[in-house]
Order: structure tokens, then sequence, then C-alpha cells
């Protein structure tokens, strides 16, 4: 059979979001300004929302209480609610740039996870020409009073905020409980599934088998392997319960592979077969 030419050469991919307490990040505006044409302000000032500015041609100046930091083309540079600060271009090359204002209680946390500090307002971009391309037709379509939808910005922002942010060795995440919250979702849709394993887990969440391992069993308090086998247990237990099905049916439709591990693991959990477990619930 010929190989098709497909999106990603792999089996499957999902990615799952976690809804946070906290609220996303709300941008208020997004705009351009080119400092051939505008007057730069040199005074400084404080605001009361975030903003993160991507260069996109000349270079600049940007004082964060008394701590000078040069800027450059493809850099970008934060600033939050906290500070005082000014920023201007250089004369003989001023600077273009974009920028987006937003608010939001976790807005510091994107600034920290893409590795903006106090001392590191400014940081280099990578993919910058995909950049420039989103942003070219964005602004001149709003340069020509053509609709924008508030959801072609939000692409904006979050393709800005990939490009500043450091690969990392480990899949990287706001929270580790976000992280959880994934694989138990995955361990959800996938479960049932008899050739569904932790090393396939490990390798669909794009971690090591030991680092999953871990990370699992220190924010739940068992081994996945665990808690693998309580889901696909109570399962087969609503199973007993509710169905006629023999039992060696309901075993391998709990994802249990190997019917003796399943009659094993049923009797140690519940100190009776799983034929006497139905019954007793039975009658």
């Amino acid at each position: 059979m010929e190989k098709k030419d497909f999106l990603i050469d792999r089996a499957e991919c999902v990615k799952f979001f976690v809804n946070r307490p906290e609220r996303e990040p709300e941008i208020l505006s997004v705009g351009y300004n080119n400092f051939y044409y505008v007057k730069p302000q040199f005074f400084p000032r404080r605001q009361d929302h975030c903003t993160l500015h991507f260069v996109l041609s000349g270079k600049g100046t940007l004082n964060i209480e008394k701590n000078a930091y040069p800027v450059r083309e493809k850099q970008a540079f934060f600033l939050d609610d906290c500070v005082n600060f000014s920023y201007y271009p250089v004369k003989e090359d001023p600077w273009e740039y974009v920028w987006f204002d937003f608010t939001g209680k976790i807005a510091r946390e994107y600034a920290s996870q893409a590795g903006f500090t106090a001392s590191c307002p400014v940081k280099d971009c990578k993919d910058t020409q995909k950049l420039f391309s989103l942003f070219r037709v964005f602004f001149e379509k709003a340069a020509n009073q053509r609709p924008v939808s508030y959801f072609a910005a939000v692409e904006l922002f979050y393709a800005l905020w990939d490009s500043v942010s450091a690969e990392q060795e480990e899949t990287g995440f706001f929270y580790h409980s976000d992280f959880i919250e994934e694989i138990k979702r995955f361990i959800d849709l996938k479960y049932l599934n008899d050739d569904f394993t932790v090393a396939y887990l490990s390798e669909a969440m794009h971690v090591s088998h030991s680092y999953l391992c871990k990370i699992f069993r220190e924010k739940v308090g068992m081994p996945v392997v665990a808690y693998l086998n309580e889901k696909r247990m109570r399962r087969a237990e609503n199973l007993l319960i509710n169905t006629d099905l023999n039992v060696r049916e309901i075993a391998f439709m709990s994802g249990f592979r190997d019917y003796e591990y399943f009659l094993k693991c049923f009797k140690k959990r519940h100190n009776v077969t799983a034929s006497a477990f139905r019954r007793q619930k039975r009658y």
C-alpha cells in the first residue's frame, strides 16, 4: 500500500488543555509603531497592565528603574505593572515594533515561564519570519479598516509567547497539577485499550517513563500503574453488577490483556472471585 503524505508521522497525537481557576490573560490592545514617523517618549512612567513588545527592525533602549537594556530587532521585552520604565529608539536606526497590552492573574506566570525576570526583561525570539508574516497580514487588514477578529489577535499573542519561550528537556508546564490532569485525561481516553501501557502513555505525553512515574506518584500519591488498574477494576466491578457478560469478556472489556492476571488482581482486591463478587452484589 502506498504511503501517503500524512500531517505527522505518528499514529495519533492528543493534547489536552486544563481549565485553570485563574483568569487567562485578556488582550486589551495590539498595536504597531514606526518610529521613522512616531515621536518617542523619553519620560519614565508606570502602567496598570502588562505589555509585551516585539521589535521588527531597528534598535532602542529600555530603561527599568535605574537599569538600561539595549533592544534590537527580533527581540521582545516584557513590562508589568510594578516598575517604572521608559523606552525609545536609537536615533540613527529607529525601531518599529508591535505590542500587546494585556491583563490577567497569571500574566506574570506567562512571563516567568518564558524566562523574563527583573534582571532579564529582554529576550531573543525564534521563528521570527513566521511572526513577521502573521503580523503583516493582521496589520494590513487593520490599517485598511478591514475586519480583524479578537481570535486573530489571540493567535498572534500566543505565537509571540511561543517564539520567546525556551526549549526544555522535559515538557514545560505552568503547573505540575496541570500536567497530572493531562495524564489523567489521557488515561480516561485510552485505559480500556488492551495495548495501553505506561510506556505508551509517557511517549504520548512527550516525557520520559521515569519522569512521568516520579511526578505522578508525588502528586497523586500512588504509582501510575496502580491508578490505571484502579480505573480498570472499577469498570470491571460495574460490568459484573450491571451486565450478564461472562467474566472473561468483562476482563477484556475493562482493559486487561491477561485474564489470569485480572483474576489474581480481583481476588486480591476483594478477597473473593469475580463470580462470587457478582453473586454477593446481586443477591
